[in-house]
């Protein structure tokens, strides 16, 4: 009976020394200029930069392996929770194709540390789980928050409908740009002093929007908590023709769900909170990034504003598409890679024979066969095909991925390109994925050559760490406050890469407080356009019981 305190101890100090690490050993590729600032809220356009600061490290290096096979639906005893731990591990072993390492006569593919960090996660439900007699109800100044966010549902509705009228494809900078003067006016408005930080032509993106309002100092009264707000102004389709349109209660077009409506949850519930004052004792820091959807390389530049935001904040809350009952507690990480077959051209006739061999297209079909062969069924690992060109004559834009292509029926073709993503949890397991790829590849057919080639920049994995498990406990009790569904943890398996997995490993953090929609990344994206209100207070409450005991909230989220 004393396994689990010790397990919960030992998963606190590796959790807390994990952080403590990441904050001092993580450095990137810095500007050296900040955002002017004004004496009154206005946008400010930054595009001088400095002398760079390198170092070795990435975003991805200060990772740890922290996850679980399944999200945690429910308080377990102690004794429960313990005894969980090794079946977890001894069902990730049993599903993984790489398993290459052993932990207590168990195989397993991933750092032996996981074992203390999936106790951790177990036992971090027991004490961060709200009691049975915690309090239920809402209080009267929150009850005003509510009737602020309910009586501003139809203005929610139209700045969400301007804003997903204006284009803004990742490449479209001018259309990114002018989403982002679009909320920088609704912050503004709250006396939020924006900057609109331009990237260098290097990057070849369009830029971000921050925001920062600082608290009305009090004497007497503790440091503010130092809140940070992210989204993503671009969307995934470029050119014209999603054009916002309401029907009921279904709003579709581009950026709908992700992730317009999420801003326009995070703007409304700051409005509902100036309503009633509580606005003036916090400390709000917000970060519009302007290609979440396509991020711009050198990812240490593209994504510097962030991380300088997140040094200078206790917690972060993202605005990805939300759900009734699950919150973002961990992300999987996202690499890219390409795929180059050359071969000989030949006469079609001589196919398969030693002269001409088997042709470009053959052999990007058996690696991809391969590639499915050898990694599907990894616990949290997918990897996917996006774009596919082959033929005689071939190109490929990777950073517009399009491509051009033609041929002939009766040649062997010479070139293909092959373009995916790599999706991950842990270090480790990008590793040995992509040690598996390089060996497949390797092994070309006939008259063929094949290269693969992995991205150095990629999306960081977002460890599901016992503090941020701490924040679900807190949304949960909002949510059934409000009356609304309890909230639980996610499978990180369900959900993408995110702008938050940059920023976890420096403080801890919760996604998917945006709206609940369908059909991201697709034509048929849409809006439930009641999920507006309703992830609108859920957002606007859970600020304000962090924030109205700041040190006591520091306080958990450090002993977690």
């Amino acid at each position: 009976m004393t396994a689990c305190p010790i397990a919960l101890f030992i998963a606190a100090i590796r959790s807390r020394a994990s952080r403590l690490a990441a904050v001092s050993s993580y450095r990137v590729a810095a500007t050296g200029a900040e955002p002017r600032a004004s004496d009154s809220a206005r946008t400010t356009t930054t595009r001088s930069y400095g002398p760079p600061r390198t170092d070795n490290s990435s975003p991805a290096d200060t990772m740890r392996a922290f996850f679980t096979r399944s999200p945690l639906t429910r308080t377990l005893p102690a004794s429960i929770a313990c005894a969980a731990r090794e079946r977890v591990l001894k069902n990730l072993a049993a599903h993984s194709h790489l398993s290459n390492r052993t932990a207590d006569g168990v195989a397993f593919s991933m750092p032996n540390s996981i074992r203390y960090h999936v106790a951790g996660a177990l036992c971090a439900a027991i004490v961060t789980a709200p009691t049975p007699g915690a309090a239920q109800t809402v209080t009267p100044v929150e009850q005003r928050i509510r009737a602020h966010v309910e009586a501003n549902t139809e203005s929610a509705i139209a700045l969400l409908e301007r804003s997903v009228n204006i284009n803004s494809g990742t490449m479209n900078k001018a259309g990114v740009e002018a989403v982002g003067m679009l909320f920088a006016g609704e912050l503004q408005s709250l006396g939020f002093r924006t900057s609109w930080i331009a990237m260098p032509p290097v990057v070849n993106r369009a830029g971000h929007l921050v925001a920062e309002r600082q608290p009305r100092r009090r004497r007497g009264r503790a440091a503010p908590l130092r809140i940070l707000l992210i989204g993503h102004l671009d969307t995934v389709f470029e050119g014209e023709g999603q054009q916002f349109v309401r029907t009921d209660s279904i709003g579709t077009g581009a950026g709908t769900s992700d992730m317009k409506g999420g801003i326009v949850v995070m703007v409304q519930a700051l409005k509902a909170l100036a309503s009633v004052g509580a606005l003036d004792d916090m400390h709000v820091i917000v970060v519009l990034t302007g290609d979440e959807e396509n991020a711009g390389d050198p990812m240490e530049l593209a994504r510097d504003d962030l991380i300088r935001a997140a040094r200078r904040s206790d917690l972060v809350l993202s605005f990805e598409g939300g759900s009734d009952s699950t919150a973002v507690v961990a992300r999987r990480g996202s690499s890219d890679w390409v795929l180059a077959v050359t071969a000989r051209q030949y006469h079609s006739s001589g196919m398969f024979r030693e002269g001409a061999g088997y042709g470009a297209i053959y052999e990007a079909a058996r690696v991809l066969t391969e590639f499915r062969t050898a990694l599907a069924g990894q616990p949290l690992l997918s990897f996917s095909p996006g774009v596919i060109v082959g033929g005689e004559k071939v190109s490929y834009d990777t950073t517009m991925m399009t491509g051009t292509a033609s041929g002939k029926t009766n040649i062997v073709p010479p070139s293909a390109f092959v373009h995916g993503d790599l999706r991950f949890i842990t270090e480790g397991q990008l590793d040995s994925a992509r040690t598996v790829m390089r060996e497949i590849v390797a092994r070309s057919l006939p008259g063929t050559s094949s290269a693969i080639h992995f991205s150095k920049s990629y999306y960081p994995a977002m460890a599901p760490t016992p503090a941020n498990y701490s924040l679900v406990a807190t949304y949960d009790t909002v949510s059934r406050a409000l009356g609304y569904a309890p909230v639980v943890g996610n499978d990180p398996g369900r959900r993408g890469a995110g702008d938050i997995s940059f920023v976890a490993p420096i403080i801890p953090g919760l996604d998917g407080l945006g709206v609940f929609g369908s059909g991201e990344h697709s034509p048929r994206e849409a809006i439930d356009l009641t999920s507006l209100p309703k992830q609108t207070a859920r957002a606007a409450l859970l600020m304000y019981r962090l924030t109205r005991d700041s040190e006591r909230t520091r306080r958990r989220l450090m002993v977690n």
